[in-house]
Parts: structure tokens; C-alpha cells; sequence
């Protein structure tokens, strides 16, 4: 758990870094990022894990089905097909899956992601009585939703294609275990999602594409392990040593080159067609602005600043803060039009009365009572 929670900071680090005008690409780095470190990490972990295994079983005096001692076997492949290795890394392999690696993680995650800095936001906030407004805000704010579960559930993937290669006891409980893990992760992002984490909008379907093309090199571990477990069958070739090593890449690989080819040219070619005629043709910036707080103007702090301290428009343009949208104003002279409150049978501004100086005129300057989108006429309506 410790080690991810290093990872997920180390790929987040580079992420933001990098400088993404999007959160989409940001995200979809994030998660290749993350995947790669995760595949590092287990490929390391099962080196090891061969490696203490030899140890073990040479020392306990395993021998092969015809007798001879396993100290005595050079050859990797043929080693590694021995009863006494299959059943070791068998073991280890399901160990180190479930519920190690499906499970635990998972189910100590709410603690630090979601209790623990409620927790502590809390008592901070409650015995530092100066920490008052935005600064109490964000010690009680929730982390934003992150995409670190795709590579999660393809590091799921990988454990579970390499049972594999081992003997068939153990892969029904290990794929049982999957299923319940994954039915607790849905139900825990499904709470997070609902309950904890920040309004969020991914528009873009790049997050998506991008785990989907990490798929296809984890499902060519499944070419791979066909190409193996099909050595010296009836019918079969029968290879040893690199050649049989070779062909377990070739086979890989090949998979790889495919799954990604479909992925890009035939997948597309079944997608919904776009349609005829553009149904956003006929939105304006005002019918969106109605539904949306966030735009152009709401969402630049200097033109709000402008708004209300240089050109004295009132109401003035409200700047948007995520759950704060209540507050905002319309004042659709200067281009904005959301108000929640409106919604709800207060008072909108278009129905209360401009404050106006004591010489009976608006405040400002004559050119701050041009507005935007009009025209030389201070009392022209825009057209937006």
C-alpha cells in the first residue's frame, strides 16, 4: 500500500509537470504512467519470486518425474516445467494475488483517501481557530477524482492471465477472489464517486483509448502463455530453451501489433456515425451560459476583478467556484446568465433595481457603461 501511495504521487508529479492544457490528457498520462510503474514493479516481484522458489525447491531435494535432482537441470524452460517449480510459483502467484494484491489494498484505500483526511481536516480546523474561509474550505475538501483505477484493474489483469502458465488448482479460486474484489472496488468508487469526491468532467474519450491500448499488450501475455502451454502437444512443435522462448515473444508481439491495429482502424469503423445535421448548431453562448456557471468570463478572475472594481458593473460578474454556484449573479449585459437561486424563487438580478450614485447616475465611467457585445449606444442590448 505504501509502495503505490509513493507511485500514485511519483506519476502524479510528472503528470501535472508536464503541463497539460487539459485534465483529460493529464489523466490519460497519469494512468500510462502508473500502469508502467505497476508492470515494473510485478515483473521485478516475480523475478524475485522464480528465484527464492529455485532456491527452495533445490534445497528440499526436489527431483523430476524421472528422478533427477532439480539442481541438476540447466535449462530454464525445463526447469521452469517441473513439477516442484510449477506448484511453488503456482503458490506464490495466488498468494500474492488474493488477496494481497486484489483485495487489502482496497479495502485499507477509504482510510487514507477518504477517513483519514476527513478526520484530520476536522481537528484541525477545529483547534486552529485562525485558519477561517477558503483555507478551513480546502482542509475539508476531498481529493479530486483521479483515473489511477484503470491501472489498478489492469494490474488485476496481468495476475490474473499469469496463473496461467501453472497448473489449473488454483485459477478458479483466484478468479473467484477477482470478482469479489472487483465487486467491492465498484462499490467503493461508486460511494466515492457519489459521496466524497469534487464535481468533475471528463469530456474527452482519450482516457479511455489509452487503457484500452494498455490492454493489448496484457492480452498478448495470454498469446504468449498459448504459445508455451502448446510445446510438445500432439501435433505441436516441441522447443526448448531460447527457441521456445522466442516463439512466446513472437507470439506476444504479434497479438500486440494486432489488438492494436483493430483498435485503431476497426473499432472506429463500427462507432456511431455522426449525425446529419450538428444538434448544437443553434446554441448560443447565452442558452449554454443558463445551464453552465463555468465560462469565459465567470471563470477569469482579472475580468472579475475588472467588473466590479473598474467598470462598477452590478451585479458584478461572479467569479465560479465549484459549490458555490448559488452565489453567482446574472447580469446579462456583461455576458452572464447562470443563477442557481433563481431557480429556487429568489430574487434574480435582472428583476432588482441597478444601484445608481447620488447625482442619480450609474457609477463609472462612460465607457465602463458600454457593455460587452453592445454597440456605440450605452443602452444598446448585446446580441450574444
Amino acid at each position: 500500500v505504501v509502495g503505490n501511495a509513493i507511485m500514485y504521487e511519483v506519476c502524479a508529479g510528472i503528470s501535472d509537470k508536464v503541463g497539460f492544457q487539459f485534465r483529460d490528457d493529464r489523466e490519460a498520462c497519469y494512468m500510462i504512467l502508473y500502469t508502467i510503474a505497476c508492470m515494473l514493479n510485478v515483473g521485478l516481484d516475480f523475478v524475485t519470486t522464480y528465484f527464492t522458489a529455485e532456491k527452495v525447491v533445490e534445497g528440499l531435494g526436489f527431483r523430476t518425474y524421472f528422478g533427477t535432482p532439480l539442481v541438476e537441470i540447466k535449462d530454464f524452460t525445463a526447469k521452469f516445467e517441473t513439477y516442484g517449480m510449477q506448484r511453488s510459483l503456482a503458490e506464490n502467484t495466488y498468494a500474492y494475488a488474493f488477496p494481497s494484491t486484489f483485495l487489502i489494498p482496497f479495502l485499507i484505500e477509504p482510510f487514507p483517501t477518504i477517513i483519514g483526511p476527513l478526520l484530520v481536516g476536522r481537528l484541525i480546523v477545529r483547534t486552529h481557530t485562525e485558519i477561517q474561509g477558503k483555507d478551513a474550505e480546502e482542509w475539508m475538501a476531498m481529493a479530486p477524482m483521479e483515473m489511477r483505477r484503470y491501472a489498478d484493474l489492469l494490474l488485476n489483469a496481468i495476475l490474473g492471465i499469469l496463473i496461467f502458465y501453472f497448473p489449473g488448482g488454483y485459477t478458479w479460486m483466484l478468479f473467484l477472489g477477482m470478482t469479489a474484489s472487483h465487486v467491492w472496488i465498484y462499490a467503493f468508487d461508486h460511494f466515492r464517486v457519489l459521496r466524497s469526491i469534487p464535481a468533475c468532467t471528463f469530456a474527452a474519450f482519450d482516457i479511455e483509448w489509452w487503457c484500452e491500448a494498455c490492454l493489448a499488450p496484457i492480452m498478448g501475455i495470454i498469446a504468449a502463455c498459448l504459445a508455451f502451454k502448446g510445446n510438445c502437444e500432439p501435433g505441436m512443435y516441441c522447443l526448448t530453451g531460447p527457441p521456445l522462448m522466442g516463439v512466446c515473444c513472437c507470439a506476444w508481439l504479434l497479438h500486440t501489433v494486432v489488438h492494436t491495429f483493430c483498435l485503431m482502424h476497426l473499432v472506429p469503423m463500427f462507432g456511431k456515425r455522426p449525425p446529419a445535421e450538428d444538434p448544437a448548431a443553434h446554441e448560443t453562448f447565452s442558452s449554454l451560459a443558463h445551464r453552465l456557471p463555468c465560462s469565459w468570463f465567470t471563470a477569469n478572475p482579472i475580468w472579475c476583478l475588472r467588473s466590479k472594481h473598474t467598470y462598477s458593473h452590478f451585479p458584478p460578474c461572479s467569479y465560479y467556484q465549484l459549490g458555490k454556484e448559488n452565489l453567482m449573479r446574472v447580469n446579462e449585459l456583461i455576458g452572464c446568465f447562470f443563477e442557481e437561486g433563481a431557480k429556487d424563487g429568489f430574487p434574480s438580478a435582472r428583476t432588482r433595481p441597478p444601484h445608481r450614485s447620488a447625482s442619480g447616475s450609474m457609477p463609472g465611467p462612460p465607457s465602463a457603461r458600454r457593455q460587452v457585445g453592445s454597440d456605440s449606444s450605452p443602452n444598446a442590448t448585446p446580441r450574444w
